[in-house]
Protein backbone atom coordinates (compact mmCIF):
# COMPACT_ATOMS: atom_id res chain seq x y z
CA UNK A 1 0.00 0.00 0.00
CA UNK A 2 1.03 3.61 -0.43
CA UNK A 3 1.55 6.24 2.25
CA UNK A 4 1.93 9.95 1.63
CA UNK A 5 3.27 12.88 3.60
CA UNK A 6 3.15 16.56 2.68
CA UNK A 7 5.36 19.42 3.80
CA UNK A 8 4.29 22.92 2.78
CA UNK A 9 6.89 25.64 3.20
CA UNK A 10 5.84 29.29 2.81
CA UNK A 11 8.54 31.96 2.79
CA UNK A 12 7.95 35.71 2.99
CA UNK A 13 10.20 37.27 0.33
CA UNK A 14 10.56 40.50 2.33
CA UNK A 15 11.23 39.16 5.81
CA UNK A 16 12.47 35.64 4.93
CA UNK A 17 10.14 34.38 7.65
CA UNK A 18 9.15 30.75 7.05
CA UNK A 19 6.00 28.82 7.87
CA UNK A 20 6.11 25.02 7.69
CA UNK A 21 3.06 22.73 7.68
CA UNK A 22 3.28 18.93 7.79
CA UNK A 23 0.36 16.60 7.04
CA UNK A 24 -0.32 12.97 6.14
CA UNK A 25 -2.89 11.91 3.57
CA UNK A 26 -5.43 9.38 2.34
CA UNK A 27 -4.59 7.37 -0.78
CA UNK A 28 -7.70 6.83 -2.93
CA UNK A 29 -8.51 3.88 -5.18
CA UNK A 30 -8.04 5.88 -8.38
CA UNK A 31 -4.64 4.47 -9.33
CA UNK A 32 -5.45 0.99 -8.00
CA UNK A 33 -8.54 0.99 -10.25
CA UNK A 34 -6.40 1.75 -13.29
CA UNK A 35 -4.95 -1.73 -12.83
CA UNK A 36 -8.10 -3.37 -11.47
CA UNK A 37 -10.16 -2.66 -14.60
CA UNK A 38 -9.48 -3.65 -18.20
CA UNK A 39 -12.51 -2.35 -20.13
CA UNK A 40 -13.38 -4.67 -23.02
CA UNK A 41 -9.86 -6.08 -22.86
CA UNK A 42 -8.54 -2.96 -24.61
CA UNK A 43 -5.40 -2.72 -22.48
CA UNK A 44 -4.04 -5.81 -24.23
CA UNK A 45 -2.38 -5.35 -27.64
CA UNK A 46 -4.58 -6.90 -30.30
CA UNK A 47 -2.79 -6.74 -33.63
CA UNK A 48 -1.78 -4.04 -36.07
CA UNK A 49 -5.06 -2.16 -35.75
CA UNK A 50 -4.43 -1.49 -32.06
CA UNK A 51 -2.91 1.73 -30.80
CA UNK A 52 -2.24 2.77 -27.25
CA UNK A 53 -0.13 4.76 -24.81
CA UNK A 54 -0.31 2.59 -21.71
CA UNK A 55 3.46 2.22 -21.39
CA UNK A 56 4.00 5.95 -21.98
CA UNK A 57 1.42 7.39 -19.60
CA UNK A 58 1.15 4.83 -16.80
CA UNK A 59 4.69 3.60 -16.09
CA UNK A 60 6.55 4.37 -13.96
CA UNK A 61 3.56 4.76 -11.67
CA UNK A 62 5.09 7.38 -9.38
CA UNK A 63 6.12 9.86 -12.05
CA UNK A 64 3.05 9.36 -14.24
CA UNK A 65 0.01 8.25 -12.25
CA UNK A 66 0.99 10.44 -9.28
CA UNK A 67 3.05 12.99 -11.23
CA UNK A 68 0.77 16.01 -10.76
CA UNK A 69 -0.54 17.99 -7.80
CA UNK A 70 -3.77 19.92 -7.25
CA UNK A 71 -4.43 22.63 -4.63
CA UNK A 72 -8.03 23.37 -3.59
CA UNK A 73 -9.71 26.17 -1.67
CA UNK A 74 -12.02 23.86 0.27
CA UNK A 75 -11.59 20.48 1.93
CA UNK A 76 -12.12 17.35 -0.19
CA UNK A 77 -14.47 14.51 0.63
CA UNK A 78 -12.36 11.79 2.26
CA UNK A 79 -13.79 8.84 0.39
CA UNK A 80 -11.27 6.53 -1.35
CA UNK A 81 -13.87 5.62 -3.99
CA UNK A 82 -14.85 9.21 -4.83
CA UNK A 83 -11.87 10.45 -6.79
CA UNK A 84 -13.30 13.32 -8.82
CA UNK A 85 -13.47 16.70 -7.11
CA UNK A 86 -16.61 18.80 -6.95
CA UNK A 87 -16.69 21.56 -9.57
CA UNK A 88 -17.75 23.92 -6.78
CA UNK A 89 -14.41 23.55 -4.99
CA UNK A 90 -12.21 26.25 -6.59
CA UNK A 91 -8.83 25.12 -7.89
CA UNK A 92 -6.10 27.38 -6.49
CA UNK A 93 -3.07 25.87 -8.16
CA UNK A 94 -1.62 22.85 -9.90
CA UNK A 95 1.66 21.51 -11.23
CA UNK A 96 2.98 18.55 -13.19
CA UNK A 97 6.14 16.52 -13.51
CA UNK A 98 7.87 19.23 -15.53
CA UNK A 99 8.91 22.87 -15.40
CA UNK A 100 6.12 25.19 -16.53
CA UNK A 101 6.99 27.57 -19.35
CA UNK A 102 3.63 29.35 -19.26
CA UNK A 103 2.57 32.51 -17.45
CA UNK A 104 -0.39 30.72 -15.94
CA UNK A 105 -0.79 32.12 -12.39
CA UNK A 106 -2.14 28.79 -11.13
CA UNK A 107 0.62 26.54 -12.43
CA UNK A 108 3.79 25.84 -10.49
CA UNK A 109 6.87 23.90 -11.55
CA UNK A 110 8.59 20.69 -10.58
CA UNK A 111 11.85 21.25 -8.74
CA UNK A 112 13.94 18.83 -10.76
CA UNK A 113 16.96 19.16 -8.48
CA UNK A 114 15.21 18.17 -5.26
CA UNK A 115 12.70 15.66 -6.66
CA UNK A 116 14.10 12.15 -6.59
CA UNK A 117 13.49 8.42 -6.56
CA UNK A 118 13.61 6.88 -3.08
CA UNK A 119 14.34 3.27 -2.17
CA UNK A 120 10.67 2.71 -1.39
CA UNK A 121 8.95 5.50 -3.30
CA UNK A 122 9.34 8.98 -4.71
CA UNK A 123 9.84 12.48 -3.37
CA UNK A 124 8.17 15.25 -5.37
CA UNK A 125 9.10 18.89 -4.83
CA UNK A 126 7.09 21.66 -6.48
CA UNK A 127 7.82 25.40 -6.41
CA UNK A 128 5.27 28.19 -6.66
CA UNK A 129 6.52 31.76 -7.13
CA UNK A 130 4.96 34.86 -5.56
CA UNK A 131 2.55 35.11 -8.52
CA UNK A 132 1.53 31.44 -8.60
CA UNK A 133 -1.01 29.48 -6.57
CA UNK A 134 -2.23 32.45 -4.54
CA UNK A 135 -5.29 31.98 -2.35
CA UNK A 136 -6.55 29.94 0.55
CA UNK A 137 -5.43 26.32 0.37
CA UNK A 138 -7.42 23.79 2.39
CA UNK A 139 -6.52 20.56 0.61
CA UNK A 140 -4.05 18.97 -1.77
CA UNK A 141 -4.19 15.91 -4.01
CA UNK A 142 -1.76 14.02 -6.17
CA UNK A 143 -3.09 13.34 -9.66
CA UNK A 144 -1.91 12.08 -13.03
CA UNK A 145 0.84 14.27 -14.47
CA UNK A 146 -1.46 15.30 -17.32
CA UNK A 147 -4.12 16.52 -14.89
CA UNK A 148 -1.49 18.71 -13.24
CA UNK A 149 -0.80 20.60 -16.46
CA UNK A 150 -4.11 22.46 -16.67
CA UNK A 151 -6.58 20.76 -14.29
CA UNK A 152 -9.76 20.42 -16.42
CA UNK A 153 -8.51 23.02 -18.88
CA UNK A 154 -7.50 26.65 -18.85
CA UNK A 155 -6.90 29.52 -21.25
CA UNK A 156 -3.11 29.20 -21.17
CA UNK A 157 -2.63 25.83 -22.80
CA UNK A 158 -4.49 22.90 -24.26
CA UNK A 159 -6.35 21.13 -21.47
CA UNK A 160 -5.07 17.63 -22.28
CA UNK A 161 -7.10 16.39 -19.34
CA UNK A 162 -7.86 13.13 -21.10
CA UNK A 163 -5.50 10.56 -22.51
CA UNK A 164 -6.41 8.13 -25.26
CA UNK A 165 -4.87 4.96 -23.87
CA UNK A 166 -6.09 2.51 -26.48
CA UNK A 167 -8.05 2.31 -29.71
CA UNK A 168 -8.79 -0.96 -31.47
CA UNK A 169 -10.29 -0.86 -34.96
CA UNK A 170 -11.87 -3.40 -37.27
CA UNK A 171 -13.92 -3.42 -40.46
CA UNK A 172 -17.49 -4.29 -39.54
CA UNK A 173 -20.68 -4.77 -41.51
CA UNK A 174 -23.47 -2.21 -41.53
CA UNK A 175 -25.65 -4.42 -39.37
CA UNK A 176 -22.98 -4.96 -36.71
CA UNK A 177 -21.47 -1.47 -36.54
CA UNK A 178 -24.82 0.30 -36.16
CA UNK A 179 -25.53 -1.76 -33.02
CA UNK A 180 -22.61 0.04 -31.39
CA UNK A 181 -22.88 3.51 -32.93
CA UNK A 182 -26.50 3.91 -31.81
CA UNK A 183 -25.58 3.21 -28.16
CA UNK A 184 -27.46 5.34 -25.61
CA UNK A 185 -26.85 3.37 -22.41
CA UNK A 186 -24.47 0.76 -21.02
CA UNK A 187 -25.08 -1.53 -18.06
CA UNK A 188 -21.80 -2.76 -16.59
CA UNK A 189 -23.52 -5.19 -14.22
CA UNK A 190 -25.06 -7.17 -17.08
CA UNK A 191 -22.48 -6.44 -19.80
CA UNK A 192 -25.14 -5.02 -22.10
CA UNK A 193 -25.65 -1.89 -24.15
CA UNK A 194 -28.89 -0.43 -25.48
CA UNK A 195 -28.76 1.16 -28.93
CA UNK A 196 -31.23 3.24 -30.94
CA UNK A 197 -30.67 2.18 -34.55
CA UNK A 198 -31.99 4.93 -36.79
CA UNK A 199 -33.64 3.71 -40.02
CA UNK A 200 -34.26 5.59 -43.26
CA UNK A 201 -37.93 4.54 -43.25
CA UNK A 202 -38.56 6.71 -40.14
CA UNK A 203 -38.57 3.81 -37.74
CA UNK A 204 -36.08 3.06 -35.01
CA UNK A 205 -34.93 -0.24 -33.58
CA UNK A 206 -34.27 -0.25 -29.85
CA UNK A 207 -31.78 -3.08 -29.42
CA UNK A 208 -30.22 -4.62 -26.32
CA UNK A 209 -26.84 -6.15 -27.14
CA UNK A 210 -24.49 -8.31 -25.11
CA UNK A 211 -21.14 -6.53 -24.95
CA UNK A 212 -18.31 -7.68 -22.65
CA UNK A 213 -17.08 -4.55 -20.89
CA UNK A 214 -16.07 -5.59 -17.38
CA UNK A 215 -15.84 -9.36 -17.66
CA UNK A 216 -14.58 -11.26 -20.68
CA UNK A 217 -16.12 -14.68 -21.30
CA UNK A 218 -14.30 -17.77 -22.52
CA UNK A 219 -15.51 -17.27 -26.09
CA UNK A 220 -15.70 -13.45 -26.30
CA UNK A 221 -13.65 -11.93 -29.12
CA UNK A 222 -13.82 -8.35 -27.74
CA UNK A 223 -14.30 -6.95 -31.26
CA UNK A 224 -17.26 -9.20 -31.95
CA UNK A 225 -17.82 -10.34 -35.52
CA UNK A 226 -21.50 -10.87 -34.78
CA UNK A 227 -22.71 -9.02 -31.68
CA UNK A 228 -25.32 -10.98 -29.75
CA UNK A 229 -28.71 -9.27 -29.87
CA UNK A 230 -30.74 -10.03 -26.75
CA UNK A 231 -33.84 -7.94 -27.43
CA UNK A 232 -35.20 -5.78 -30.23
CA UNK A 233 -38.18 -3.42 -30.40
CA UNK A 234 -39.19 -1.36 -33.46
CA UNK A 235 -40.94 1.99 -33.02
CA UNK A 236 -42.61 3.99 -35.81
CA UNK A 237 -41.29 7.58 -35.75
CA UNK A 238 -43.46 9.04 -38.51
CA UNK A 239 -45.25 11.27 -36.02
CA UNK A 240 -41.93 12.15 -34.36
CA UNK A 241 -40.73 13.68 -37.63
CA UNK A 242 -43.93 15.58 -38.47
CA UNK A 243 -42.97 19.14 -39.35
CA UNK A 244 -39.24 18.33 -39.31
CA UNK A 245 -37.45 19.01 -42.60
CA UNK A 246 -34.44 16.76 -41.98
CA UNK A 247 -35.25 13.50 -40.24
CA UNK A 248 -31.52 12.84 -39.76
CA UNK A 249 -31.25 15.78 -37.34
CA UNK A 250 -32.25 14.16 -34.07
CA UNK A 251 -30.74 13.13 -30.78
CA UNK A 252 -31.58 10.03 -28.72
CA UNK A 253 -30.40 10.09 -25.11
CA UNK A 254 -30.59 8.33 -21.78
CA UNK A 255 -32.62 10.41 -19.33
CA UNK A 256 -31.19 8.48 -16.33
CA UNK A 257 -34.72 8.56 -14.89
CA UNK A 258 -36.11 5.27 -16.21
CA UNK A 259 -36.77 6.68 -19.70
CA UNK A 260 -35.01 7.23 -23.00
CA UNK A 261 -35.69 10.47 -24.87
CA UNK A 262 -35.50 11.59 -28.46
CA UNK A 263 -35.53 15.19 -29.68
CA UNK A 264 -36.03 16.44 -33.24
CA UNK A 265 -36.20 20.16 -33.98
CA UNK A 266 -37.30 22.55 -36.69
CA UNK A 267 -36.15 26.14 -36.20
CA UNK A 268 -38.20 29.03 -37.60
CA UNK A 269 -35.85 31.99 -37.69
CA UNK A 270 -38.47 34.42 -39.01
CA UNK A 271 -40.79 33.58 -36.13
CA UNK A 272 -37.94 33.31 -33.61
CA UNK A 273 -39.06 29.91 -32.36
CA UNK A 274 -38.30 26.20 -32.47
CA UNK A 275 -40.66 23.30 -32.98
CA UNK A 276 -39.36 20.45 -30.83
CA UNK A 277 -40.80 16.95 -31.06
CA UNK A 278 -40.07 14.81 -28.03
CA UNK A 279 -40.04 11.01 -27.89
CA UNK A 280 -40.25 9.38 -24.45
CA UNK A 281 -39.64 5.63 -24.10
CA UNK A 282 -40.11 3.59 -20.94
CA UNK A 283 -37.03 1.44 -20.35
CA UNK A 284 -39.01 -1.45 -18.87
CA UNK A 285 -41.63 -2.14 -21.54
CA UNK A 286 -40.55 0.26 -24.35
CA UNK A 287 -43.95 2.00 -24.25
CA UNK A 288 -43.53 5.32 -26.03
CA UNK A 289 -45.21 8.70 -26.39
CA UNK A 290 -44.58 11.65 -28.70
CA UNK A 291 -45.21 15.32 -27.91
CA UNK A 292 -44.76 18.52 -29.89
CA UNK A 293 -43.44 21.57 -28.05
CA UNK A 294 -43.45 25.12 -29.42
CA UNK A 295 -40.51 26.98 -27.89
CA UNK A 296 -41.04 30.72 -28.41
CA UNK A 297 -37.95 32.92 -28.49
CA UNK A 298 -35.74 29.85 -28.81
CA UNK A 299 -33.58 28.82 -31.78
CA UNK A 300 -31.78 25.57 -31.01
CA UNK A 301 -28.94 23.76 -32.67
CA UNK A 302 -29.67 20.22 -33.81
CA UNK A 303 -29.65 17.86 -30.78
CA UNK A 304 -27.69 15.37 -32.87
CA UNK A 305 -27.39 13.81 -36.31
CA UNK A 306 -27.89 10.33 -37.75
CA UNK A 307 -26.91 9.98 -41.38
CA UNK A 308 -26.14 7.19 -43.80
CA UNK A 309 -22.99 6.98 -45.90
CA UNK A 310 -23.03 5.85 -49.49
CA UNK A 311 -22.15 2.38 -48.20
CA UNK A 312 -25.19 2.35 -45.93
CA UNK A 313 -23.25 2.70 -42.67
CA UNK A 314 -24.78 4.85 -39.97
CA UNK A 315 -22.86 7.95 -38.89
CA UNK A 316 -23.72 9.77 -35.69
CA UNK A 317 -22.83 12.98 -33.91
CA UNK A 318 -23.98 14.15 -30.47
CA UNK A 319 -24.83 17.82 -29.84
CA UNK A 320 -26.82 17.52 -26.60
CA UNK A 321 -27.03 15.62 -23.34
CA UNK A 322 -29.44 15.16 -20.44
CA UNK A 323 -28.23 15.97 -16.96
CA UNK A 324 -30.32 16.21 -13.78
CA UNK A 325 -33.55 16.14 -15.80
CA UNK A 326 -32.59 18.88 -18.26
CA UNK A 327 -31.64 18.80 -21.93
CA UNK A 328 -28.48 20.84 -22.57
CA UNK A 329 -28.31 21.90 -26.22
CA UNK A 330 -26.64 24.92 -27.92
CA UNK A 331 -28.53 27.72 -29.59
CA UNK A 332 -28.27 28.04 -33.36
CA UNK A 333 -25.36 30.51 -33.35
CA UNK A 334 -23.42 28.68 -30.60
CA UNK A 335 -23.33 31.60 -28.17
CA UNK A 336 -25.64 30.07 -25.56
CA UNK A 337 -26.60 26.73 -24.08
CA UNK A 338 -30.31 26.10 -23.58
CA UNK A 339 -31.36 24.17 -20.50
CA UNK A 340 -34.77 22.60 -21.14
CA UNK A 341 -36.69 20.45 -18.66
CA UNK A 342 -37.24 17.13 -20.46
CA UNK A 343 -40.77 16.90 -18.99
CA UNK A 344 -41.79 20.57 -18.87
CA UNK A 345 -41.02 22.86 -21.85
CA UNK A 346 -42.11 25.89 -19.82
CA UNK A 347 -39.08 25.31 -17.60
CA UNK A 348 -36.40 26.60 -19.94
CA UNK A 349 -33.45 28.91 -19.45
CA UNK A 350 -30.37 29.95 -21.38
CA UNK A 351 -26.73 30.04 -20.31
CA UNK A 352 -24.77 32.83 -22.00
CA UNK A 353 -21.28 31.67 -22.97
CA UNK A 354 -19.90 35.18 -23.46
CA UNK A 355 -18.41 34.18 -26.83
CA UNK A 356 -19.17 32.13 -29.94
CA UNK A 357 -18.09 28.55 -29.32
CA UNK A 358 -16.18 26.44 -31.83
CA UNK A 359 -18.55 23.73 -30.68
CA UNK A 360 -17.99 21.12 -33.39
CA UNK A 361 -14.21 21.51 -33.66
CA UNK A 362 -11.67 18.81 -32.94
CA UNK A 363 -9.92 16.12 -34.95
CA UNK A 364 -12.10 13.06 -35.54
CA UNK A 365 -14.60 14.39 -32.97
CA UNK A 366 -18.27 13.40 -33.07
CA UNK A 367 -19.39 13.70 -29.43
CA UNK A 368 -19.38 17.43 -28.73
CA UNK A 369 -20.93 17.64 -25.26
CA UNK A 370 -20.43 15.09 -22.47
CA UNK A 371 -19.88 14.62 -18.75
CA UNK A 372 -16.23 14.69 -17.72
CA UNK A 373 -15.88 14.22 -14.01
CA UNK A 374 -18.52 16.48 -12.51
CA UNK A 375 -18.31 19.01 -15.35
CA UNK A 376 -20.27 19.22 -18.57
CA UNK A 377 -17.52 19.59 -21.13
CA UNK A 378 -17.47 20.98 -24.66
CA UNK A 379 -14.64 21.88 -27.02
CA UNK A 380 -13.81 25.29 -25.56
CA UNK A 381 -15.76 25.61 -22.33
CA UNK A 382 -16.91 23.79 -19.21
CA UNK A 383 -20.13 24.06 -17.21
CA UNK A 384 -19.85 23.44 -13.49
CA UNK A 385 -22.58 22.03 -11.25
CA UNK A 386 -24.16 25.51 -11.00
CA UNK A 387 -24.03 26.01 -14.80
CA UNK A 388 -21.22 28.55 -14.49
CA UNK A 389 -19.28 28.88 -17.77
CA UNK A 390 -15.51 28.32 -17.66
CA UNK A 391 -13.78 29.11 -21.00
CA UNK A 392 -10.84 26.86 -21.88
CA UNK A 393 -8.50 26.49 -24.81
CA UNK A 394 -10.07 24.15 -27.35
CA UNK A 395 -9.61 20.42 -27.10
CA UNK A 396 -11.90 17.82 -28.67
CA UNK A 397 -12.58 14.24 -27.64
CA UNK A 398 -11.43 12.29 -30.70
CA UNK A 399 -12.61 8.94 -32.06
CA UNK A 400 -15.82 8.96 -30.01
CA UNK A 401 -19.29 9.25 -31.56
CA UNK A 402 -21.34 7.71 -28.73
CA UNK A 403 -21.99 8.60 -25.10
CA UNK A 404 -19.09 7.78 -22.80
CA UNK A 405 -19.21 4.63 -20.68
CA UNK A 406 -17.79 5.33 -17.21
CA UNK A 407 -15.65 2.51 -15.82
CA UNK A 408 -13.76 3.74 -12.76
CA UNK A 409 -11.07 6.12 -14.04
CA UNK A 410 -11.66 5.00 -17.64
CA UNK A 411 -14.04 6.26 -20.32
CA UNK A 412 -15.01 3.93 -23.16
CA UNK A 413 -16.77 4.82 -26.39
CA UNK A 414 -17.32 3.76 -30.00
CA UNK A 415 -16.53 5.39 -33.33
CA UNK A 416 -17.19 4.72 -37.01
CA UNK A 417 -15.45 6.21 -40.03
CA UNK A 418 -16.39 5.53 -43.65
CA UNK A 419 -13.87 5.45 -46.48
CA UNK A 420 -15.16 4.58 -49.91
CA UNK A 421 -16.78 1.14 -49.60
CA UNK A 422 -15.19 0.28 -46.25
CA UNK A 423 -16.33 1.34 -42.80
CA UNK A 424 -13.91 1.05 -39.89
CA UNK A 425 -15.35 0.64 -36.42
CA UNK A 426 -13.30 1.52 -33.32
CA UNK A 427 -13.51 0.95 -29.60
CA UNK A 428 -11.69 3.82 -27.92
CA UNK A 429 -10.49 3.92 -24.33
CA UNK A 430 -9.60 7.09 -22.43
CA UNK A 431 -8.07 7.63 -19.02
CA UNK A 432 -9.98 10.31 -17.15
CA UNK A 433 -7.74 12.95 -15.60
CA UNK A 434 -7.49 14.78 -13.33
CA UNK A 435 -8.48 12.26 -10.69
CA UNK A 436 -7.69 12.51 -6.99
CA UNK A 437 -4.95 9.95 -6.43
CA UNK A 438 -4.50 11.11 -2.85
CA UNK A 439 -6.49 13.41 -0.57
CA UNK A 440 -4.75 15.60 1.97
CA UNK A 441 -7.05 17.90 3.95
CA UNK A 442 -5.03 20.39 5.98
CA UNK A 443 -5.79 20.74 9.69
CA UNK A 444 -5.78 24.50 9.19
CA UNK A 445 -6.02 26.17 5.76
CA UNK A 446 -2.95 28.16 4.66
CA UNK A 447 -3.00 31.48 2.87
CA UNK A 448 -0.60 31.82 -0.03
CA UNK A 449 -0.23 35.51 -0.86
CA UNK A 450 1.78 37.54 -3.40
CA UNK A 451 4.51 38.24 -0.84
CA UNK A 452 5.26 34.56 -0.36
CA UNK A 453 6.85 31.73 -2.30
CA UNK A 454 5.70 28.18 -1.66
CA UNK A 455 7.52 24.88 -1.78
CA UNK A 456 5.53 21.64 -1.53
CA UNK A 457 7.36 18.42 -0.77
CA UNK A 458 5.17 15.37 -1.26
CA UNK A 459 6.71 12.03 -0.30
CA UNK A 460 4.91 8.90 -1.49
CA UNK A 461 6.20 5.57 -0.21
CA UNK A 462 5.29 1.91 -0.36
CA UNK A 463 4.68 0.27 2.99
CA UNK A 464 3.65 -3.24 3.94
CA UNK A 465 -0.04 -3.50 4.73
CA UNK A 466 -0.62 -4.59 8.32
CA UNK A 467 -2.90 -7.57 8.82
Amino acid sequence: MYKGQTVIELENVRTQEKEIIKEENLVTNAVADIFRYNPSGLLYPMGQSSSGRFDQDIFPIANNCFGGILLFEEALLEDPNDYFASTLNPIIGYASNDVSATENPKRGSLNQTESMILNNGYKFVWDFSTSQGNGRISSLALTHYQGGKAYYGDAEASGNSFIQLSRHSKNLSVEDSELFIGMVEADLTTNTIVSFVHKVDKTIDIVKVYEPMLSIGLNDTVIALSPQVLERKTIDLTEFYNGITYSSNAGFLDGKDGFYYGFAVQTESKNNRTIMNRLKVNKQDFASSIDTWLLEGVLTYSPGTYSRSNTGHLNRSIHSLIERGYLYVPNSDLTQIYKINVNNPVDISSIDLGFKSSFTSGTDARNYIYKWGNYIRCYDFLLDENDRVIPIKGEGLSHISTPLIEIGPYRLGYYLINSYSIATFSKTLYLHTPYLGTINNLSTPVLKAADKTMKITYTLTEVEESV
